[in-house]
């Protein structure tokens, strides 16, 4: 959805059409910027929690020396590195669409 999104507001913003309606258009943006910046918000604290289990679970696996428990470790790990990613990828289209923001305004004025 995000992708799609941007990608589209970008060839809006590319275009010099002149019967746009850039108020509509940044309400709109302002919108999906509320929706992304929930959707950050969740996935920061979904990855700080992941990531205090896989703290967790490492220290578990130090102290009792027991590489059994690896099997919980492993899969822990590779989340937690998955969520970092996903929100990175958040993060920066956040930032990005600020800059969008404020190309629409200039649009608009």
């Amino acid at each position: 959805m995000f992708k799609t999104y941007d990608s589209k507001i970008k060839k809006l913003l590319s275009t010099n059409a002149t019967n746009t309606n850039w108020k509509k258009i940044l309400e709109h943006h302002k919108e999906m910027i509320m929706l992304i910046q929930h959707e950050r918000l969740i996935h920061l604290l979904v990855t700080i929690f992941v990531g205090m289990v896989m703290s967790l679970s490492s220290f578990v696996v130090i102290t009792t020396k027991q590489p059994d428990l690896l099997i919980i470790f492993i899969p822990l790990l590779l989340l937690f590195l998955a969520y970092l990613f996903h929100y990175r990828f958040l993060e920066n289209t956040t930032q990005n669409w600020y800059l969008l923001e404020e190309e629409i305004q200039k649009k608009l004025n």
